[in-house]
């Protein structure tokens, strides 16, 4: 996050105020984004009726908006590069949003989308996530739903590479399992906002609207030029289950595609780790014992022991208690000890923060009780960074 942005709640937002960033993905407003001025009382509505809190870049907002901006909330702190592989993936994951936001727009304006941008970007995130696993998932557990554009589609593509990689996929396997990541959702921009903002139960018309997202993307990728039919496929098929009981088509077991089954297991554990309006996120070892209890009954059986052996039992970025009581974040892992991966210490066995981390190396005393619910680090960024990195 850039660190002259400034944190607002909708209601203090004002005309001539320019908005970088919002609290959820640009994808599920009726905003092209990234970025608008807002200029009319009818956008701010819009804003207030989707949205909690948003950033405005003070730079770019107009004269008459400074006075309120000078007596805003402090400047989000600066998100500092701890090396090269921090920097790099940094790059790495604003480039792929960009061409994502190009394809969103295209598919909000034309019902199709120019995939080769994608296609480039794809691959680049494919070698910058083989080439720093750890530095990936570090940054988007650290960003969460709101820190970065389209949040979900990156987690959901990186978990997906991820996963490919741990079943031995080539890399032309893995760039298609990236693009069907990224576009999973994008069948959502035909959803009306106030479905997609709605915090309570879904009526019976509102579902419907909800599923069908699943068929508008299908159509608007199958109607891109040079849609590979493995992302096709995931797009349609990633909310079937196993067992028949989820949707369109309600297939069965190994009726549903082999990338349309990962897509599946990818994007419920994505999901279930962030909070959304209607959910509380919890923990990345929760969502993959909820996966594990859901085997070879709404997920397969084999993918999922995959998919746990791709991340680790305690995923890179999980808060976790030691039997100790001390606390820290896992930095990295070690398939020589799936229980003990390399945890950064923060905070003492009363809960104090420790003002120097310590980092616990892989299986060395990092006996763990249990996984915390997500939250923002307390530490400096860099900090965690270079611990990540000296874990890697």
């Amino acid at each position: 996050m850039a660190d002259h942005l400034i944190t607002l709640s909708c209601d203090r937002l004002e005309t001539g105020m320019y908005v970088a960033e919002l609290d959820r993905s640009w994808l599920h407003t009726p905003f092209d984004g990234p970025g608008m001025l807002v200029t009319s009382e009818e956008q701010l509505a819009a804003l207030r009726g989707c949205c909690q809190y948003v950033y405005v870049d003070p730079a770019r907002s107009s004269a008459e908006a400074q006075p309120a901006l000078a007596t805003g909330p402090e400047a989000l702190p600066a998100v500092v590069a701890a090396d090269d592989d921090f920097t790099n993936a940094r790059e790495t994951l604003a480039r792929v949003v960009q061409r994502l936001s190009e394809a969103v727009q295209d598919a909000r304006a034309h019902g199709r989308m120019e995939l080769a941008p994608l296609r480039q970007a794809a691959t680049r995130l494919v070698a910058e996530v083989t080439e720093s696993p750890n530095a990936c998932l570090w940054l988007i557990r650290l960003n969460g739903a709101s820190g970065l554009l389209y949040r979900r589609s990156l987690g959901t593509a990186i978990h997906a590479i991820l996963f490919g990689r741990q079943l031995g996929l080539e890399n032309s396997a893995l760039r298609q399992l990236a693009i069907g990541g990224l576009l999973l959702d994008i069948g959502k921009t035909s959803v009306p906002v106030p479905i997609l903002a709605k915090p309570g139960e879904l009526n019976p018309a509102e579902r419907w609207f909800i599923h069908r997202h699943v068929q508008q993307g299908h159509a608007m990728v199958c109607l891109s030029e040079g849609a590979d039919p493995r992302v096709t496929d995931m797009v349609l098929g990633h909310h079937e289950r196993l067992d028949g009981s989820g949707y369109p088509r309600k297939l069965h077991g190994t009726e549903i595609p082999l990338f349309a089954r990962i897509a599946g297991i990818v994007d419920t554990f994505d999901a279930m780790t962030l909070n959304r309006r209607y959910a509380e996120g919890i923990s990345a070892h929760d969502a993959l014992r909820f996966l594990n209890a859901e085997r070879g009954e709404h997920f397969d059986a084999a993918l999922v022991d995959e998919f746990i052996h791709a991340l680790g039992v305690y995923p890179t970025g999980t808060r976790v208690e030691l039997v100790d009581g001390c606390c820290g974040i896992v930095c990295s892992q070690d398939s020589a000890w799936p229980l003990r991966p390399t945890i950064l210490l923060t905070h003492d066995s009363a809960g104090a923060r420790l003002d120097s981390p310590r980092l616990l190396a892989h299986g060395l005393d990092a006996h763990i009780a249990r996984a915390l619910p997500p939250a923002m680090p307390e530490h400096p960024t860099a900090t965690l960074e270079r611990a990540i990195s000296q874990g890697s």
